[in-house]
């Protein structure tokens, strides 16, 4: 009876045991061994049905999530910025079945057991299946599927809790330059933090937003376009035929310019409408597009004297694409950490993203769409420059453009491209001047002109791991052989396969 009795209790311990939590109850990002990227809620989408995938942690609420312990060796898991549950599509139990989120209903399919396996990596099983949450055909991609698979504790089964309450700045939340510390004493770039996010879907409210003193996180909601042109107002422009053909493109005089130094045939200005709305957004912003369908029209957002914004995952368009100098895409100058991520610039009359004077600045996985018909000869001559500014493009498609793809100017410039992708460029993909440093590897040059031209500044170009295709594989200007970035610390990264490229951007920048 006393052996029977022991046993019984000895059940019972082991039982308690088992059932204990694993983890706490609280907010945590879920960071795959595997990959070391972040679980995540596909392009911050708060509808049911919305799919899971790995990306790389950026603070944002879209990766981070609630544990509430349900009892009997199971939790709940729900997206923080949408409140929705960590789900099996369809309640199925077949390998390979997508993780969505829905809205929590207490079912099998929504319980998850977590296990500890060891240096501080736990497994989640599915409840209703006993599968694992698998990073699907171990990939290290961001965008990488996240799916229910067979459990074998395999480290792309394995995901390390990360609280986000620790100290703020205490890990990057980008990567590239805006990822590190700042000379003016900011760690890396946050934009608004963790302020409750607020929706807008009228140029008023994105005005608004973008415009006061607060920290904000501000939402554009899938498929919402928001139109922030004016009424027409009248432009004096000097006509300028273009060579060849019967067209003329239609360019604003800057400063003391006059009509003929631009190309005119005289000095005798015509009359054309323009109609953008300005922008000038403060410090500790977050502008998030919430699907593929976010879209502003007609916006020039200029930051100046200003740090710590993010900008991702929308369309910023239709800035007076009939005109040059007439309203640019996101214009940075006397800035420090800005991270511009999963944006589509298209249609736009000026520089999509210039930048003077602006450091720790980090554009990624964006579409530089410079298909025009409005110029010349269909190509944006304009893309963006960098002006004494330190740089981060990686995964970023420049498609269609002329030149300043970008232009890399003034000996205060230190640019670091990698892993991008060039396609049908006419006149120059990088260029060099004054002094500037580029450091260049692992990019895909597709029928681009002048793929990386130096003329009086320094380039240093890894030729071998880079590809160059069409007439970039002839053409004369890959300049390499200086020395650079002597004077700065690089961050973390990874050079993807670039015979990749052309596919992966194609796909996976801009809004997602």
């Amino acid at each position: 009876m006393i052996k029977q009795l022991l046993a019984v209790a000895i059940a019972l311990i082991a039982s308690n045991h088992a059932l204990a939590q694993a983890i706490r109850d609280g907010r945590y990002a879920l960071i795959n061994r595997h990959s070391s990227l972040a679980l995540d809620v596909v392009a911050g989408g708060t509808q049911n049905g919305a799919r899971l995938q790995q990306w790389g942690y950026a603070g944002s609420a879209n990766q981070q999530f609630d544990l509430v312990y349900q009892g009997s060796g199971y939790y709940s898991i729900r997206a923080a910025h949408s409140g929705k549950a960590l789900d099996v599509a369809g309640i199925s139990t077949e390998i390979g079945a997508v993780i969505q989120q829905y809205t929590w209903a207490n079912q099998a399919n929504q319980l998850w057991r977590i296990a500890a396996t060891d240096s501080g990596y736990y497994t989640l099983t599915a409840k209703h299946s006993g599968q694992a949450l698998d990073v699907w055909q171990r990939s290290r991609d961001n965008g990488g599927e996240v799916r229910q698979y067979t459990l074998n504790n395999a480290s792309n089964q394995q995901w390390r809790f990360q609280s986000v309450s620790v100290p703020s700045g205490s890990a990057p939340v980008v990567t590239g330059f805006a990822s590190m510390p700042g000379a003016n004493g900011i760690r890396t770039t946050t934009g608004g933090g963790t302020a409750a996010p607020s929706v807008v879907t009228s140029c008023a409210a994105l005005q608004s937003a973008l415009t006061d003193s607060a920290a904000r996180v501000i939402h554009i909601p899938a498929n919402v376009t928001i139109d922030c042109r004016t009424a027409p107002r009248t432009q004096a422009v000097c006509e300028v035929p273009c060579s060849g053909s019967g067209k003329s493109t239609y360019r604003v005089r800057v400063g003391a310019q006059t009509c003929t130094e631009l190309g005119s045939r005289t000095n005798a200005t015509v009359n054309r409408l323009r109609n953008e709305t300005r922008i000038q957004a403060k410090s500790n912003k977050t502008l998030l597009g919430l699907g593929t369908g976010s879209r502003i029209l007609g916006a020039n957002i200029v930051i100046s004297d200003a740090n710590n914004l993010i900008f991702r995952n929308f369309t910023l368009e239709d800035v007076n694409p009939h005109l040059v100098e007439a309203g640019g895409g996101i214009d940075m100058s006397d800035v420090t950490h800005v991270w511009i991520d999963h944006v589509r610039f298209r249609m736009i009359s000026d520089g999509y993203a210039d930048m003077s004077n602006a450091k720790n600045i980090t554009l990624s996985w964006n579409h530089f769409d410079g298909y025009n018909p409005n110029t010349c000869d269909n190509h944006f001559s304009y893309t963006m420059f960098a002006d004494d500014s330190t740089v981060t493009f990686h995964h970023n498609f420049f498609d269609r453009a002329a030149g300043r793809n970008p232009k890399l100017n003034k000996s205060q410039t230190r640019a670091h491209l990698y892993n991008n992708y060039w396609y049908d460029i006419t006149y120059f993909a990088t260029n060099t001047g004054n002094g500037a440093q580029a450091k260049i590897e692992g990019n895909y040059y597709e029928n681009a002109s002048r793929p990386h031209w130096n003329e009086s500044g320094l380039i240093d170009a890894n030729l071998a791991s880079n590809r160059y295709t069409g007439r970039s594989a002839t053409d004369s200007y890959r300049h390499t052989g200086s020395r650079v970035f002597g004077d700065v610390t690089l961050y973390p990264y990874r050079l993807d396969n670039v015979d990749t490229l052309p596919n992966l951007l194609r796909s996976r920048t801009g809004p997602q």
